[in-house]
Protein backbone atom coordinates (compact mmCIF):
# COMPACT_ATOMS: atom_id res chain seq x y z
CA UNK A 1 0.00 0.00 0.00
CA UNK A 2 0.87 3.57 -0.54
CA UNK A 3 2.61 6.01 2.18
CA UNK A 4 -0.09 8.24 4.05
CA UNK A 5 -1.84 11.46 2.73
CA UNK A 6 -0.32 14.35 2.39
CA UNK A 7 -3.04 16.41 3.15
CA UNK A 8 -3.62 20.04 1.91
CA UNK A 9 -4.54 22.55 4.75
CA UNK A 10 -5.45 25.95 3.06
CA UNK A 11 -4.50 27.13 -0.33
CA UNK A 12 -6.21 26.36 -4.13
CA UNK A 13 -8.48 24.28 -4.15
CA UNK A 14 -9.66 21.73 -6.81
CA UNK A 15 -12.71 22.70 -8.40
CA UNK A 16 -14.71 19.39 -8.83
CA UNK A 17 -17.47 18.15 -10.20
CA UNK A 18 -19.05 15.03 -9.98
CA UNK A 19 -21.42 13.54 -12.43
CA UNK A 20 -23.85 10.98 -12.04
CA UNK A 21 -25.08 12.23 -8.38
CA UNK A 22 -27.13 8.64 -7.87
CA UNK A 23 -26.30 5.99 -4.69
CA UNK A 24 -22.49 6.00 -4.99
CA UNK A 25 -22.49 9.84 -6.53
CA UNK A 26 -24.15 11.43 -3.12
CA UNK A 27 -21.86 9.88 -1.17
CA UNK A 28 -18.93 11.59 -3.66
CA UNK A 29 -20.78 15.17 -3.17
CA UNK A 30 -21.64 14.82 0.37
CA UNK A 31 -18.02 14.23 1.25
CA UNK A 32 -17.13 17.43 -0.83
CA UNK A 33 -19.94 19.15 0.70
CA UNK A 34 -19.16 18.36 4.73
CA UNK A 35 -15.77 19.52 3.34
CA UNK A 36 -14.37 16.19 4.33
CA UNK A 37 -11.25 16.73 1.71
CA UNK A 38 -8.61 18.66 2.09
CA UNK A 39 -7.64 20.33 -1.14
CA UNK A 40 -10.75 20.26 -2.83
CA UNK A 41 -14.17 21.55 -3.05
CA UNK A 42 -17.65 20.70 -4.83
CA UNK A 43 -18.17 23.00 -7.81
CA UNK A 44 -20.69 21.23 -9.81
CA UNK A 45 -23.00 18.09 -9.77
CA UNK A 46 -25.42 16.51 -12.72
CA UNK A 47 -28.23 14.05 -12.84
CA UNK A 48 -29.15 14.89 -9.03
CA UNK A 49 -32.72 13.81 -8.27
CA UNK A 50 -35.01 13.17 -5.01
CA UNK A 51 -33.45 12.07 -1.48
CA UNK A 52 -29.97 12.82 -3.23
CA UNK A 53 -30.71 16.66 -4.16
CA UNK A 54 -32.28 16.51 -0.37
CA UNK A 55 -29.03 15.96 0.78
CA UNK A 56 -27.06 18.51 -1.25
CA UNK A 57 -29.46 21.56 -0.79
CA UNK A 58 -27.17 23.31 1.24
CA UNK A 59 -24.53 22.93 -1.53
CA UNK A 60 -26.78 24.04 -4.46
CA UNK A 61 -28.46 26.93 -2.83
CA UNK A 62 -24.78 28.11 -1.92
CA UNK A 63 -24.13 28.53 -5.63
CA UNK A 64 -23.06 24.70 -6.86
CA UNK A 65 -24.23 24.29 -10.21
CA UNK A 66 -26.63 21.25 -11.56
CA UNK A 67 -26.91 20.36 -14.38
CA UNK A 68 -28.93 17.14 -16.53
CA UNK A 69 -26.44 15.80 -18.15
CA UNK A 70 -22.61 15.58 -18.27
CA UNK A 71 -23.05 16.91 -21.99
CA UNK A 72 -24.66 19.58 -20.59
CA UNK A 73 -21.64 20.36 -18.47
CA UNK A 74 -19.11 19.96 -20.61
CA UNK A 75 -20.59 22.56 -22.81
CA UNK A 76 -20.68 25.41 -20.05
CA UNK A 77 -17.08 23.81 -18.84
CA UNK A 78 -16.29 24.44 -22.71
CA UNK A 79 -17.90 27.56 -23.33
CA UNK A 80 -16.45 29.37 -20.36
CA UNK A 81 -18.99 29.08 -17.84
CA UNK A 82 -17.96 26.70 -15.22
CA UNK A 83 -14.64 26.53 -14.26
CA UNK A 84 -13.31 22.80 -13.32
CA UNK A 85 -10.34 21.35 -12.45
CA UNK A 86 -11.75 17.48 -12.11
CA UNK A 87 -14.58 15.17 -12.46
CA UNK A 88 -15.72 12.38 -10.39
CA UNK A 89 -17.49 10.02 -12.32
CA UNK A 90 -20.05 7.77 -10.71
CA UNK A 91 -22.61 7.11 -14.06
CA UNK A 92 -23.53 3.38 -15.16
CA UNK A 93 -20.87 1.66 -16.89
CA UNK A 94 -21.44 2.27 -20.59
CA UNK A 95 -20.59 5.72 -19.80
CA UNK A 96 -17.53 6.27 -18.33
CA UNK A 97 -15.25 6.07 -21.23
CA UNK A 98 -17.30 8.87 -22.55
CA UNK A 99 -17.22 10.90 -20.02
CA UNK A 100 -13.50 10.52 -18.95
CA UNK A 101 -11.75 11.06 -22.28
CA UNK A 102 -14.11 14.29 -23.18
CA UNK A 103 -12.86 15.46 -19.35
CA UNK A 104 -9.32 14.76 -19.99
CA UNK A 105 -9.88 16.84 -23.79
CA UNK A 106 -11.08 19.97 -21.41
CA UNK A 107 -7.48 19.21 -19.32
CA UNK A 108 -9.22 18.32 -16.32
CA UNK A 109 -8.43 15.43 -13.76
CA UNK A 110 -10.53 11.98 -13.63
CA UNK A 111 -11.50 9.88 -10.37
CA UNK A 112 -13.69 7.18 -11.94
CA UNK A 113 -15.88 4.56 -10.06
CA UNK A 114 -15.30 0.74 -10.18
CA UNK A 115 -15.48 -0.51 -13.09
CA UNK A 116 -13.90 1.70 -15.98
CA UNK A 117 -16.26 0.74 -18.14
CA UNK A 118 -18.00 -2.76 -19.84
CA UNK A 119 -15.15 -3.57 -21.87
CA UNK A 120 -11.21 -3.37 -21.39
CA UNK A 121 -10.60 -1.15 -24.86
CA UNK A 122 -13.13 1.36 -22.81
CA UNK A 123 -10.62 1.67 -19.79
CA UNK A 124 -7.48 1.37 -22.88
CA UNK A 125 -8.80 4.77 -24.09
CA UNK A 126 -9.22 6.45 -20.75
CA UNK A 127 -5.78 5.65 -19.40
CA UNK A 128 -4.56 7.03 -23.27
CA UNK A 129 -6.74 9.98 -22.96
CA UNK A 130 -4.88 10.51 -19.64
CA UNK A 131 -1.36 10.57 -20.19
CA UNK A 132 -1.83 12.56 -23.52
CA UNK A 133 -3.46 14.83 -21.47
CA UNK A 134 -1.01 14.79 -18.37
CA UNK A 135 -3.84 14.64 -15.97
CA UNK A 136 -4.47 12.44 -12.61
CA UNK A 137 -6.09 9.13 -13.41
CA UNK A 138 -7.74 7.51 -10.55
CA UNK A 139 -9.72 4.72 -10.26
CA UNK A 140 -12.28 4.24 -6.77
CA UNK A 141 -10.91 0.97 -5.89
CA UNK A 142 -11.53 1.36 -2.09
CA UNK A 143 -11.19 -2.16 -0.99
CA UNK A 144 -7.23 -1.23 -0.83
CA UNK A 145 -7.40 1.15 1.91
CA UNK A 146 -8.62 -2.03 4.24
CA UNK A 147 -6.20 -2.88 6.52
CA UNK A 148 -6.09 -6.96 5.75
CA UNK A 149 -5.77 -6.32 2.37
CA UNK A 150 -2.72 -3.87 2.84
CA UNK A 151 -0.96 -6.07 5.06
CA UNK A 152 -1.76 -9.28 2.79
CA UNK A 153 -0.22 -6.99 0.52
CA UNK A 154 3.04 -6.37 2.33
CA UNK A 155 3.11 -10.27 3.54
CA UNK A 156 3.19 -11.40 0.02
CA UNK A 157 5.15 -9.03 -1.79
CA UNK A 158 7.62 -8.83 1.14
CA UNK A 159 9.50 -12.05 -0.49
CA UNK A 160 9.16 -13.60 3.17
CA UNK A 161 7.44 -16.82 2.04
CA UNK A 162 8.01 -16.97 -1.20
CA UNK A 163 6.46 -16.81 -4.05
CA UNK A 164 2.52 -17.49 -4.94
CA UNK A 165 1.92 -21.17 -5.82
CA UNK A 166 -2.12 -21.48 -5.47
CA UNK A 167 -5.03 -18.93 -4.61
CA UNK A 168 -8.29 -19.99 -3.87
CA UNK A 169 -11.04 -16.84 -3.20
CA UNK A 170 -14.77 -17.95 -2.60
CA UNK A 171 -16.45 -14.79 -2.78
CA UNK A 172 -20.33 -15.81 -2.31
CA UNK A 173 -21.48 -12.74 0.47
CA UNK A 174 -23.15 -10.89 -2.52
CA UNK A 175 -26.49 -12.42 -2.01
CA UNK A 176 -29.07 -10.63 -4.01
CA UNK A 177 -33.28 -11.32 -3.91
CA UNK A 178 -34.85 -11.56 -7.26
CA UNK A 179 -36.30 -7.48 -6.14
CA UNK A 180 -32.62 -6.19 -6.20
CA UNK A 181 -32.58 -6.66 -10.37
CA UNK A 182 -36.54 -6.20 -10.32
CA UNK A 183 -36.28 -2.36 -8.49
CA UNK A 184 -34.32 -1.01 -11.24
CA UNK A 185 -34.66 -1.59 -15.25
CA UNK A 186 -31.22 -1.57 -16.07
CA UNK A 187 -29.97 -4.14 -14.11
CA UNK A 188 -29.12 -7.90 -14.93
CA UNK A 189 -29.15 -6.78 -18.56
CA UNK A 190 -26.48 -7.59 -21.14
CA UNK A 191 -27.83 -3.99 -23.35
CA UNK A 192 -27.65 -1.51 -20.22
CA UNK A 193 -26.31 -3.23 -17.20
CA UNK A 194 -23.50 -4.72 -19.23
CA UNK A 195 -22.64 -7.99 -16.91
CA UNK A 196 -24.03 -9.86 -13.91
CA UNK A 197 -22.01 -10.13 -10.79
CA UNK A 198 -18.24 -10.34 -12.21
CA UNK A 199 -18.89 -6.73 -13.33
CA UNK A 200 -20.94 -5.19 -10.14
CA UNK A 201 -20.04 -7.11 -7.75
CA UNK A 202 -16.49 -8.49 -7.98
CA UNK A 203 -14.61 -5.55 -9.69
CA UNK A 204 -12.70 -4.88 -6.11
CA UNK A 205 -12.19 -8.43 -5.36
CA UNK A 206 -10.57 -8.78 -8.96
CA UNK A 207 -9.00 -5.80 -8.35
CA UNK A 208 -7.05 -7.18 -5.08
CA UNK A 209 -6.79 -10.46 -6.52
CA UNK A 210 -4.52 -9.01 -9.77
CA UNK A 211 -2.84 -6.06 -7.13
CA UNK A 212 -2.03 -8.80 -4.02
CA UNK A 213 -0.81 -11.85 -6.91
CA UNK A 214 -0.40 -9.93 -10.32
CA UNK A 215 -2.25 -10.43 -13.30
CA UNK A 216 -3.12 -14.15 -14.36
CA UNK A 217 -1.71 -15.61 -17.31
CA UNK A 218 -4.72 -17.27 -18.41
CA UNK A 219 -8.29 -18.29 -17.21
CA UNK A 220 -11.19 -20.85 -17.93
CA UNK A 221 -14.23 -19.07 -16.75
CA UNK A 222 -17.44 -20.99 -16.37
CA UNK A 223 -20.44 -18.21 -16.28
CA UNK A 224 -24.14 -19.68 -15.35
CA UNK A 225 -26.09 -16.85 -16.75
CA UNK A 226 -29.63 -16.61 -14.77
CA UNK A 227 -29.33 -19.32 -12.44
CA UNK A 228 -30.75 -18.07 -9.56
CA UNK A 229 -32.42 -14.67 -10.80
CA UNK A 230 -34.45 -14.10 -13.93
CA UNK A 231 -32.36 -11.77 -15.42
CA UNK A 232 -29.99 -12.48 -18.45
CA UNK A 233 -26.72 -11.73 -17.34
CA UNK A 234 -24.75 -14.38 -14.82
CA UNK A 235 -25.15 -14.54 -11.81
CA UNK A 236 -22.82 -17.61 -10.70
CA UNK A 237 -19.38 -17.77 -11.93
CA UNK A 238 -16.03 -20.33 -11.48
CA UNK A 239 -13.22 -19.31 -13.39
CA UNK A 240 -9.54 -21.49 -12.97
CA UNK A 241 -6.47 -19.26 -13.01
CA UNK A 242 -2.59 -20.05 -14.11
CA UNK A 243 0.15 -17.44 -13.64
CA UNK A 244 3.28 -17.28 -15.77
CA UNK A 245 5.56 -19.06 -12.93
CA UNK A 246 3.04 -22.17 -12.63
CA UNK A 247 0.88 -20.82 -9.75
CA UNK A 248 -2.62 -21.81 -9.93
CA UNK A 249 -5.79 -21.20 -8.83
CA UNK A 250 -9.92 -20.99 -8.79
CA UNK A 251 -12.23 -17.52 -8.51
CA UNK A 252 -16.24 -18.26 -7.39
CA UNK A 253 -18.88 -15.85 -6.77
CA UNK A 254 -22.04 -16.18 -6.73
CA UNK A 255 -25.55 -13.32 -6.53
CA UNK A 256 -27.91 -16.90 -5.36
CA UNK A 257 -25.18 -18.48 -2.72
CA UNK A 258 -26.45 -18.43 1.27
CA UNK A 259 -25.51 -18.50 3.50
CA UNK A 260 -22.23 -16.94 1.85
CA UNK A 261 -18.63 -16.34 2.39
CA UNK A 262 -15.93 -14.51 1.82
CA UNK A 263 -12.43 -16.60 2.13
CA UNK A 264 -9.24 -15.99 0.79
CA UNK A 265 -6.53 -19.08 0.67
CA UNK A 266 -2.96 -17.98 -0.68
CA UNK A 267 -0.45 -20.58 -0.46
CA UNK A 268 2.80 -19.70 -1.26
CA UNK A 269 6.78 -21.63 -0.89
CA UNK A 270 6.98 -21.43 2.76
CA UNK A 271 3.64 -20.82 4.41
CA UNK A 272 -0.04 -20.48 3.66
CA UNK A 273 -2.12 -17.28 4.50
CA UNK A 274 -6.17 -17.72 5.34
CA UNK A 275 -8.03 -14.53 5.22
CA UNK A 276 -11.65 -14.39 6.18
CA UNK A 277 -13.94 -12.09 7.94
CA UNK A 278 -11.69 -9.34 9.87
CA UNK A 279 -8.71 -11.87 10.91
CA UNK A 280 -5.68 -13.39 8.98
CA UNK A 281 -3.94 -16.38 9.60
CA UNK A 282 -0.33 -17.51 8.66
CA UNK A 283 0.89 -21.10 8.55
CA UNK A 284 4.88 -20.41 8.54
CA UNK A 285 6.83 -24.14 8.08
CA UNK A 286 10.36 -23.06 8.21
CA UNK A 287 10.48 -23.88 11.81
CA UNK A 288 9.11 -26.57 11.44
CA UNK A 289 11.20 -28.35 8.95
CA UNK A 290 14.31 -26.49 9.00
CA UNK A 291 14.66 -25.84 5.88
CA UNK A 292 13.21 -24.82 2.67
CA UNK A 293 10.24 -26.63 1.67
CA UNK A 294 11.83 -27.46 -1.53
CA UNK A 295 14.67 -28.68 -0.22
CA UNK A 296 12.42 -30.88 2.44
CA UNK A 297 10.42 -32.32 -0.11
CA UNK A 298 13.52 -33.48 -2.14
CA UNK A 299 15.63 -35.28 1.06
CA UNK A 300 12.69 -36.24 3.52
CA UNK A 301 12.73 -39.91 3.89
CA UNK A 302 9.51 -39.85 6.43
CA UNK A 303 6.75 -40.64 4.10
CA UNK A 304 3.60 -39.83 5.70
CA UNK A 305 4.72 -36.96 7.75
CA UNK A 306 1.77 -34.39 8.19
CA UNK A 307 3.13 -30.59 8.30
CA UNK A 308 1.26 -28.79 10.74
CA UNK A 309 2.76 -25.44 10.52
CA UNK A 310 3.09 -22.63 13.46
CA UNK A 311 0.28 -20.51 13.05
CA UNK A 312 0.00 -16.76 14.09
CA UNK A 313 -3.42 -14.54 14.08
CA UNK A 314 -4.00 -11.08 13.17
CA UNK A 315 -7.19 -9.31 13.55
CA UNK A 316 -8.06 -5.87 11.87
CA UNK A 317 -10.80 -2.81 12.27
CA UNK A 318 -11.66 -1.89 8.62
CA UNK A 319 -11.08 1.31 7.84
CA UNK A 320 -14.03 3.61 8.54
CA UNK A 321 -14.16 5.97 5.70
CA UNK A 322 -12.39 4.42 2.82
CA UNK A 323 -14.32 6.54 -0.08
CA UNK A 324 -12.75 9.53 2.15
CA UNK A 325 -8.92 7.89 2.07
CA UNK A 326 -9.44 7.03 -1.83
CA UNK A 327 -10.53 10.51 -2.50
CA UNK A 328 -8.01 12.52 -0.20
CA UNK A 329 -5.25 10.29 -1.94
CA UNK A 330 -6.40 11.49 -5.31
CA UNK A 331 -6.75 15.44 -4.49
CA UNK A 332 -3.48 14.88 -3.33
CA UNK A 333 -2.42 13.89 -6.44
CA UNK A 334 -4.27 16.63 -8.26
CA UNK A 335 -1.73 18.76 -6.10
CA UNK A 336 1.32 17.36 -6.74
CA UNK A 337 1.42 16.62 -2.91
CA UNK A 338 0.34 12.68 -3.05
CA UNK A 339 -0.80 9.82 -4.58
CA UNK A 340 -4.12 7.72 -5.48
CA UNK A 341 -5.05 4.75 -3.60
CA UNK A 342 -5.18 3.18 -7.38
CA UNK A 343 -3.87 4.50 -10.95
CA UNK A 344 -6.65 4.54 -13.23
CA UNK A 345 -4.00 2.42 -15.35
CA UNK A 346 -5.40 -0.60 -12.62
CA UNK A 347 -8.80 -0.73 -13.81
CA UNK A 348 -7.45 -1.55 -17.31
CA UNK A 349 -6.34 -5.07 -15.38
CA UNK A 350 -9.27 -5.99 -13.54
CA UNK A 351 -11.55 -5.33 -17.27
CA UNK A 352 -9.41 -7.41 -18.63
CA UNK A 353 -9.40 -10.20 -16.24
CA UNK A 354 -13.59 -10.51 -16.26
CA UNK A 355 -13.75 -9.79 -19.74
CA UNK A 356 -11.59 -13.05 -20.37
CA UNK A 357 -13.59 -15.19 -17.78
CA UNK A 358 -16.78 -13.75 -20.10
CA UNK A 359 -14.86 -14.45 -23.34
CA UNK A 360 -13.64 -17.76 -21.92
CA UNK A 361 -17.13 -19.32 -20.71
CA UNK A 362 -18.85 -18.33 -24.26
CA UNK A 363 -16.24 -19.71 -26.10
CA UNK A 364 -15.87 -23.04 -24.23
CA UNK A 365 -11.85 -23.08 -23.36
CA UNK A 366 -9.20 -21.04 -21.83
CA UNK A 367 -8.09 -17.78 -22.76
CA UNK A 368 -4.66 -16.03 -22.99
CA UNK A 369 -4.82 -12.99 -21.39
CA UNK A 370 -3.00 -10.00 -23.92
CA UNK A 371 -0.37 -7.81 -22.54
CA UNK A 372 -0.44 -4.17 -23.01
CA UNK A 373 0.16 -2.24 -25.73
CA UNK A 374 0.42 -5.66 -27.55
CA UNK A 375 -1.29 -6.60 -31.17
CA UNK A 376 -3.07 -9.13 -29.07
CA UNK A 377 -4.64 -7.25 -26.98
CA UNK A 378 -6.59 -5.54 -30.08
CA UNK A 379 -7.24 -9.17 -31.32
CA UNK A 380 -8.86 -9.98 -27.46
CA UNK A 381 -11.30 -6.36 -27.21
CA UNK A 382 -12.36 -6.98 -30.96
CA UNK A 383 -13.20 -10.58 -30.51
CA UNK A 384 -15.19 -10.19 -26.91
CA UNK A 385 -16.94 -7.03 -27.99
CA UNK A 386 -18.31 -9.18 -30.83
CA UNK A 387 -19.22 -12.05 -28.38
CA UNK A 388 -20.87 -8.98 -26.08
CA UNK A 389 -22.82 -8.03 -29.15
CA UNK A 390 -24.37 -10.99 -29.47
CA UNK A 391 -25.60 -11.38 -25.91
CA UNK A 392 -27.18 -8.02 -26.10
Amino acid sequence: MKGKRNKMKEGPQVKTAVIGVGYMGSKYALLLQEKEIAGMELSAITRVRGVYREMLLPSIEAGVKVYDSADLLFEAVENGELALDAVVIATPHYAHEEIAVRAFKNGLHVLCDKPSGVYSRQARQMEEAAVSAGKVFGMVFNQRTQPIYQKLYELIHSGKYGAVKRVNWKVTDWYRPQAYYNDVAWRGTWEKDGGGVLLNQCPHNLDLLQWLCGMPARVQGFCKEGYYHDIEVEDEVTAYLEWENGATGTFVTSTGEAPGLNRLEISLEEALIICEGDTIRIGEIAGELGCKEAEYRKTATEHFRKIKGTWTEFSFEKEADPYKVVMQGFADECHGQGESVAEGSEGRKSLLLSNAIYLSSWEKRMVELPKPGTAQETEFEELFEQWLEKHK
